[in-house]
């Protein structure tokens, strides 16, 4: 299990914690004064990649295969072991 923690940007948006056993990428996250769970079967994404932003942290960018096309949420601080999540989700998702 693989476990990212992020903070909150100044708009009090941001991934809270993100979580990947191998089959299901779970994320939580605020949104304003809401806190939403998404779970993802790894069947169902595409590709995931890092964009690093310089000193406004980097973005963590996700393709689906269908529903929600394209996904994102910015580090501005956190997410320390990001690529570590995100090379074990591409390794995951290239047998499909």
């Amino acid at each position: 299990m693989i476990e990212v923690y992020g903070a909150e940007d100044s708009e009090g948006n941001s991934p809270l914690y993100i979580s990947f056993d191998g089959r299901i990428l779970e994320i939580i996250l605020r949104s304003g004064m809401h806190t939403e769970l998404a779970r993802y079967p790894i069947n169902w994404l595409k590709k995931m990649e890092i964009e690093d932003n310089g000193d406004k942290g980097r973005t963590l960018k996700y393709t689906m295969k269908f529903q929600a096309p394209v996904g994102f949420f910015t580090f501005v601080s956190g997410g320390e072991n990001l690529g570590e999540l995100v090379d074990a989700v591409n390794s995951a998702i290239n047998p499909f």
